[in-house]
């Protein structure tokens, strides 16, 4: 997965540059690509799926694995982090397919 930085540094000297100092970031390198923007306040945003991916390429977890080691180790420790903690965005095609998947419905 390539993404726009290749250190968390790099990432913290660019929201420098622009006054969001106060911004929290993740500490770990890796989850560099999966960062998708940030809201009008500065903080980031990353893509919870992106995650999953990552670590289901980098360290060979399953999907379940993947997603119960992000919510208990990351997710868990987000309210600690402060009000410029970073968002975790999930997106519906995690939850409800791709549009034209027959398999995922919407929930009820």
């Amino acid at each position: 997965m390539k993404g726009y930085f290749k250190t968390v540094d790099e990432l913290k000297d660019f929201l420098c540059d622009f006054g969001y100092e106060e911004t929290i970031v993740l500490e770990n390198d890796d989850y560099l690509p999966a960062i998708i923007g940030n809201d009008s306040d500065g903080r980031l945003i990353y893509s919870y799926d992106k995650m999953v991916d990552f670590l289901m390429e980098k360290d060979k977890m399953s999907y379940d694995e993947a997603c119960e080691w992000i919510d208990y180790n990351t997710i868990r420790a987000l309210p600690y982090m402060g009000p410029m903690r970073p968002i975790i965005m999930y997106e519906f095609s995690s939850v409800l397919g791709e549009p034209d998947d027959e398999e995922k419905k919407p929930l009820e």
